[in-house]
């Protein structure tokens, strides 16, 4: 008769440790040693939910469930050993002793080291994608690799998010990496084509969610050459500067900064293709348990580790306001999604950035690129992360 494996895991706000040991060892059942904070915040409910989008807890899968009080070591093992009272068959223990607070981790790290045989108890330390195993100790420590990466849809769900428009992200993705030449040409030109395209923005910014719309307007000057090889491109009529379309709700998007969006994925997505990173998606929606949504133009993946990039076009050199915007909201989005330095990017079009806000966005672990750094970001990713 095969020995059942029990998985036993503290839980903190930092739930990423809980699923890719449970990836890593496949138990048998689950305890989960919780607290009244992580019952409010529901990180049991998003740990469970991430493990069942990853097929590892099936309906057969016994589940137990403690709340003790973070701050009294008694409390914690009583309860722990509550559960163990209960175990009629032979079991194997796992224990991971990540998550919790110190006091929680040296409870329970003295229940089990009390039981002895048939017990492991492992750490991971910050940061890593390896386990260490602290009990049975050994010399040197035994370390283990862990193999397992989740994808962008298993991390946010982690963290409490689900992606609402997740049945579309394909298609999106596929859009973009078709108008891939495009999106290039535009980027190569945007200096002489920033007038257009502002001019464009001014008169359609507020009309991305309308699904067609009669464009019809004057421009306030003669056409560039580049600014007519633009618009012929998408198919607008030019009489004299009078400017007429019958655009689509995609064009609008790409039109009013799709394009520059489209431009950065693809520098991520081919890195992606060179194994580089794990995954990536672009125009991501997501809604978090609370009902309060965000919206991520682009989102990546490396060694279990979450990285976002916001894509801002035209804007004013000289006030930079709508970026200084972003760093506030993309740095509230960080704290909620997981710890971790420069996880968040913004790439502008400007051609400097205002040192004083550079400086903020590098206290929310944000950093800002301008576009000739964005003109390099598929070298800068690769030096990162090979």
């Amino acid at each position: 008769m095969t020995m059942k494996n029990i998985l036993v895991s503290l839980v903190s706000e930092q739930t990423i440790p809980n699923i890719i040991v449970a990836a890593h060892y496949r138990p048998d059942d689950f305890w989960f040693v919780s607290t009244e904070r992580m019952e409010k915040e529901r990180r049991v409910a998003c740990i469970e939910n991430t493990l069942k989008l990853k097929g590892l807890l099936p309906a057969s899968k016994n589940i137990q469930k403690v709340i003790v009080d973070q701050d009294s070591p008694s409390d914690c093992m009583e309860k722990i050993e509550g559960l163990i009272e209960k175990v009629e068959d032979e079991v194997e223990y796992v224990v991971n002793i990540t998550g919790g607070n110190k006091l929680m981790a040296l409870a329970t790290y003295e229940v089990f080291r009390e039981i002895g045989q048939k017990v492991v108890i492992d750490y991971i330390p910050l940061g890593k994608n390896e386990l260490v195993q602290i009990f049975p100790r050994k010399k040197p420590l035994k370390t283990s690799v862990i193999e397992e990466r989740l994808n962008l849809e298993e991390y946010l769900c982690c963290y409490g998010f689900s992606i609402q428009n997740k049945n579309s992200l394909e298609q999106i993705r596929t859009n973009a990496i078709n108008r891939r030449s495009t999106s290039h040409w535009m980027f190569e030109n945007y200096v002489q084509l920033k007038g257009v395209l502002g001019f464009i923005y001014k008169h359609l910014g507020n009309k991305r969610n309308k699904n067609k719309y009669s464009f019809l307007v004057t421009f306030d000057r003669d056409f560039a050459i580049i600014e007519r090889e633009m618009l012929n491109k998408f198919g607008f009529e030019i009489k004299d500067r009078l400017i007429r379309k019958a655009i689509t709700k995609d064009e609008i998007v790409y039109l009013t900064g799709g394009w520059f969006e489209e431009f950065v994925f693809n520098g991520v997505y081919d890195i992606v293709q060179n194994n580089i990173l794990d995954d990536a998606m672009i125009g991501v929606k997501i809604e978090g348990l609370s009902g309060s949504s965000n919206d991520l133009d682009i989102a990546f993946m490396k060694d279990n580790s979450f990285y976002h990039v916001e894509c801002k076009t035209l804007g004013n050199e000289e006030d930079q306001g709508i970026i200084r915007d972003e760093v506030y909201k993309k740095g509230a989005i960080s704290i909620l999604l997981g710890k971790g330095e420069k996880r968040t990017m913004i790439c502008t079009t400007q051609s400097q950035i205002n040192e004083s806000l550079a400086n903020r966005a590098q206290d929310y672990g944000i950093e800002i690129l301008t576009i000739e750094q964005v003109r390099n970001l598929k070298n800068r990713l690769k030096e990162r992360f090979v």
